[in-house]
């Protein structure tokens, strides 16, 4: 019967309830630890497994028949694939595991299954810490590790589990003695090129900067204080009014929203550098734009990204994905030109506007152009409009119809960097000049603790690059001339005004203090251990003075390290083993055993010695005369008041005459022994 009745989970044998909720406890914890990226379900189902397991245990009931346990199985899967669309993937992977997981528990019942258990709850663990590296999780993870061991030794010590206390300190020593091995792995252990064990996923867009942006859509950037790229200069950092982030470049506009282009448009004009250039290293935090940012304008693009590509507007394009935090160098010229010609295809695509959109904003734009002598005259005018026309900054502007551009000028007058950068990119192509909007960051906090440049999420901005003849791209940002103190002012400045945690901060400067310090022992968290890779493990092959500094080195290192580290533990665990008393006796009596249990007369474990003798003395006579006395000579010495050597070793005489002329197998036939031989006397 395909749906036979199981016995309960509760009577596995040589799992003692103890030991289940120990390993019900590490399951529940791989779980929360992973609630941040699985289905909503995961945490509900896991918990009714657990239930349901302790249930049984106090009240033995029925399992689920094989039907019903596939029929749920599939239930289960087919929640994955409605929840993510795929079973592929980090957070699939993860919900499928618990869903899996939860479904186990309910045809568990020996130590083999809840090995099984407990090898899901390892791996969901491994999944939490792919998901998530930040430094405070760190804890949390180790935590788990230490509640699975403990669980492991509960299994392993069978019907006596030791207490807590016992099984949490057995844990703890055993992950400190794996603790060298696990440095030694972390450091030589050769690194492949790219993220080995950093999965992609497509939803973990998490930068504010995107493939689009409408008046309006910056706000919520602004409320975010999350960090978006941290900064390390080689010499003196720039000062606030050159520290513009470039991000993605918006060229296409339908009248609200500015998209990016993707396409060929030839080579980007050449730039001219002048002034002072600044070399700088990047973490850039994971982003779903795939954009570099860069100090504007780079040099050229990262040496340590080769699969970076340079478009035709000078962004820094990175082919793979941004799922991860990344690491380059740059130098960039906050002073450059770009000369020469721009193409026929880029004038055009930065010319176009959409027909019958923004009517009166034209009109303007028209009535502007015919007062300005030049392209040059023509910008001032525009910028003078802004600046005169009775516009502010806002970071709660009102909100706009199909035409924004209308609305901005001629009726709220309120916006922010997002707005008047769409205003002025469009009146300049309204004009006759090309022009496109450059999304990004601005400024930055210096952070006193890591000695880095901190830019967050709320630093993102928007300015614009119009097309002058004789000068090439020209950056005009029109936020400064309507709120010129937002560009010189920091971010702190500007996010205390606003209110918050901020204004706190601005009040009390150990709480300033505080949050830069956790900000740079986060950023050596992600320097030091997340990004360390093959460049830098070359790097410490080269710090410990070997010339050939090459993966061949690495292995080398490893595997030496390795054998010193376990030949240690093998020293250290012989030494442990030679200070505990040798039982002589005990090994004379289990050569005994050994020796019966080859002629099939092995004892059972309820059996003592002198039952087990007598026993065999019914059942192979020819045996009796020599066992009986070494079972009672045994027993005697085991349990008596005394035990010397020397009767161990007449014991140890009479036991080796014994077995060498004891026959080999029953079938060869009864042999005389004698007894007088074999009997020790006290």
């Amino acid at each position: 019967m395909s749906a036979r009745i199981d016995a309960a989970a509760g009577a596995a044998p040589g799992v003692p309830l103890a030991a289940q909720r120990w390993v019900l406890a590490g399951l529940l914890g791989a779980v929360l630890l992973n609630a941040h990226h699985t289905a909503l379900w995961c945490l509900p189902v896991a918990l009714g497994g657990c239930a349901w397991q302790l249930r049984a245990a106090h009240r033995p009931s029925r399992l689920m028949g094989s039907a019903v346990r596939i029929a749920v199985a599939v239930v289960l899967t087919l929640g994955v694939l409605v929840s993510f669309r795929t079973l592929n993937g980090l957070d699939a992977g993860a919900t499928l595991l618990v869903a899996m997981s939860a479904l186990k528990l309910m045809e568990t019942r020996r130590t083999r299954d809840w090995l099984i258990v407990l090898g899901a709850a390892l791996f969901l663990l491994l999944a939490a810490c792919l998901s998530a590296q930040a430094l405070w999780l760190i804890p949390f993870y180790a935590a788990e590790l230490w509640l699975l061991g403990a669980a492991l030794y509960a299994i392993g010590a069978g019907a006596s589990t030791p207490p807590p206390r016992q099984l949490l300190r057995l844990a703890g020593r055993g992950l400190l003695f794996a603790l060298p091995l696990a440095i030694l792995l972390f450091l030589f252990f050769p690194r492949l090129p790219g993220a080995l064990w950093s999965v992609p996923r497509e939803d973990e867009a998490v930068t504010g900067l995107g493939e689009q942006m409408s008046p309006g859509s910056i706000s919520q950037l602004i409320e975010s204080d999350e960090p978006a790229l941290r900064v390390r200069f080689d010499g003196a950092i720039p000062p606030n009014a050159d520290r513009y982030w470039r991000g993605p470049v918006l060229h296409s506009f339908d009248g609200y929203t500015w998209s990016r282009v993707r396409g060929d448009f030839g080579e980007p004009p050449a730039l001219e550098f002048a002034g002072r250039g600044y070399r700088y290293e990047v973490t850039l935090e994971p982003n779903s734009h795939g954009v570099l940012i860069a100090l504007d304008m780079p040099a050229g693009a990262p040496a340590e990204l080769p699969s970076t590509l340079s478009t035709f507007d000078y962004q820094l394009l990175e082919t793979t994905s941004m799922s991860s935090a990344r690491s380059y160098r740059l130098e960039s010229f906050p002073n450059h030109r770009s000369y020469g010609a721009l193409s026929a295809d880029e004038r055009r695509l930065d010319l176009a506007l959409p027909s019958g959109r923004n009517p009166r904003s034209l009109e303007l734009a028209q009535h502007l152009r015919v007062g300005a002598a030049g392209d040059r005259a023509y910008v001032e005018a525009v910028l003078n409009y802004l600046q005169h026309g009775g516009f502010s900054y806002t970071l709660t502007p009102p909100r706009q119809s199909r035409n924004s551009i209308d609305d901005l000028l001629f009726n709220t007058h309120e916006g922010f960097c997002g707005h008047y950068a769409s205003a002025f990119a469009t009146l300049m192509r309204a004009g006759g000049i090309p022009a496109h909007v450059v999304t990004g960051y601005l400024g930055g906090d210096w952070n006193r603790f890591g000695h880095y440049l901190l830019v967050r999420q709320a630093s993102a901005h928007a300015w614009t690059e119009v097309w002058l003849e004789g000068w090439g791209w020209v950056r005009v940002d029109p936020t400064a001339v309507v709120a010129p103190d937002r560009i010189g002012r920091d971010l702190d400045d500007v996010l205390a005004a606003a209110g918050g945690l901020h204004r706190h901060a601005a009040n009390w400067p150990w709480l300033a203090a505080t949050a830069q310090l956790w900000q740079a022992v986060n950023a050596w968290w992600q320097d030091e251990f997340v990004d360390f890779n093959m460049a830098r493990q070359l790097n410490l092959l080269g710090a410990l003075g070997l010339k050939d500094r090459d993966v061949e080195a690495l292995v080398v290192l490893l595997a030496v390290g390795g054998t010193l580290w376990l030949s240690l533990l093998a020293w250290r665990t012989r030494r442990r083993s030679a200070r505990r008393p040798h039982d002589a006796l005990g090994a004379v009596w289990r050569r005994l055993e050994q020796a019966l249990q080859r002629r099939n007369a092995g004892r059972a474990p309820h059996e003592g010695p002198i039952a087990w003798s007598e026993r065999l003395a019914g059942e192979q006579p020819e045996l009796a005369a020599s066992l009986k006395p070494i079972a009672r000579q045994y027993a005697l010495l085991r349990y008596g008041r005394s035990c010397s050597s020397r009767e161990i070793e007449r014991l140890r005489r009479a036991v080796r005459l014994f077995t060498a002329r004891m026959p080999r197998r029953a079938a060869d036939g009864p042999r005389p022994v004698r007894a007088t031989a074999t009997t020790p006397r006290r």
